[in-house]
């Protein structure tokens, strides 16, 4: 049954979108399986990456400070990668050409950012939201506060067999509750396809395939290249290996909802110690940068043309370093990306008029980058476990 499991998976995509096209009616009534799945993995998020973190911490600390240094260095040359390629293909295919914005008003709410945001949401304000991932960053901080203390006293050693044995508990209910996952893609997928399928007969087609466009080309230079040149791994042995974690990123939508699952990837099919894993995926996976910089990329050009301003050599600039903000602030932001989309916009003096269309396409857009998001987490991996000394030839 495990080594089927990703050919039900596939399946259950497949029957999932016919479902959903066909019987669009009916979709409502499965719904509740996607959701309650999601939720799940969800209230997973934070005991996976407190006790993987903490317990890594512990068993070889020394070496964390220079891993993170090197980590957020990797993450922010592949942001900036990603923004500028992405930035050359929006200006090359040009997908708010001949767009005619009929009145579509965004009756939403935004947000303000600044670099103070970063720090505030260091400390969780809400329980429910802290413990379902949304103050993920600062988990994450005290994760390796609580590894780094316990390895400072005598009896810090009690309490991360305590800690390690919690984790082990946390891995074997994710084995067991893998088994559930063609159900839920099929949930998933169906609902998507009923909802927003007739999106895709409409204006959203250039900008959607512009969207994919950017992030296959940001796959190939941004991941596939870099992994090949630096580890010599094929680009087929990486894709093979990588392409396990797509179904769930298409179907949650969700970096935090895919971390065990790719924290697993990442141990078992590219054989990278946990030391390693346990902090660049949990750490890539707040800062979300290859999937961000096609989105904020693409929606800051795409609307700059569309409305009329220019892009000068100072407003580029700006568009990367709010991009790069909202990217570490966004688990403060409520209601998801096409908030953060508006608040984007309004920090770029930009009118929020296309949001209210970017809303009804958001979803089929964000299929991709998370799927991008998550595998620039894999690639940072495999480059800086190459980096480190503990890789296997391929």
């Amino acid at each position: 049954m495990k080594k089927n499991l990703s050919l039900f998976t596939l399946l259950a995509l497949i029957l999932g979108i016919i479902f959903g096209l066909f019987f669009s009616a009916y979709t409502d009534q499965i719904a509740f399986i996607g959701s309650w799945y999601i939720s799940f993995l969800k209230y997973m998020i934070v005991p996976v990456v407190f006790t993987s973190i903490s317990v890594s911490v512990f068993d070889s600390h020394k070496l964390k400070n220079r891993l993170i240094i090197k980590t957020i260095a990797l993450f922010a040359l592949m942001f900036v990668a990603t923004f500028l390629l992405s930035s050359l293909v929006i200006v090359l295919v040009n997908p708010a050409r001949g767009f005619v914005l009929e009145n579509v008003e965004w009756n939403g709410t935004t947000t303000t950012f600044n670099a103070v945001d970063m720090f505030v949401n260091l400390i969780p304000r809400d329980l429910h939201k802290f413990l379902t991932g949304s103050y993920l960053f600062s988990v994450i901080i005290f994760s390796f506060l609580v590894g780094y203390l316990c390895s400072r006293f005598e009896k810090g050693k009690q309490i991360i067999d305590v800690i390690r044995k919690i984790k082990e508990f946390l891995f074997k209910v994710l084995e067991y509750f893998m088994y559930l996952t063609p159900f839920a893609v099929f949930s998933l997928i169906s609902v998507t396809v009923a909802k927003y399928g007739a999106v895709l007969l409409g204006v959203g087609v250039r900008y959607i395939l512009t969207a994919y466009l950017c992030s296959f080309i940001t796959l190939i230079f941004v991941m596939i290249l870099p992994v090949l040149l630096i580890t010599k791994m094929s680009p087929l042995t990486f894709l093979k290996k990588v392409n396990k974690i797509w179904l769930m990123t298409i179907t949650t939508c969700s970096s935090s909802a895919t971390l065990p699952y790719t924290i697993k990837t990442c141990n078992e099919e590219f054989g990278i110690p946990s030391e390693i894993t346990d902090v660049v995926v949990p750490l890539g996976c707040t800062i979300h940068m290859c999937g961000g910089a096609v989105s904020f990329s693409l929606l800051g050009l795409f609307c700059s043309t569309l409305f009329g301003v220019e892009v000068t050599l100072g407003r580029y600039l700006l568009m990367m370093v709010s991009a790069v903000l909202i990217n570490m602030s966004a688990p403060g932001i409520p209601n998801g990306g096409v908030v953060i989309g508006a608040t984007y916009l309004q920090l770029l003096g930009i009118p929020l008029d296309f949001i209210g269309f970017y809303s009804g396409i958001y979803k089929l857009l964000d299929m991709v980058y998370t799927s991008l998001n998550v595998t620039g987490d894999i690639t940072a991996n495999v480059i800086i476990n190459y980096l480190s000394g503990n890789a296997k030839k391929e």
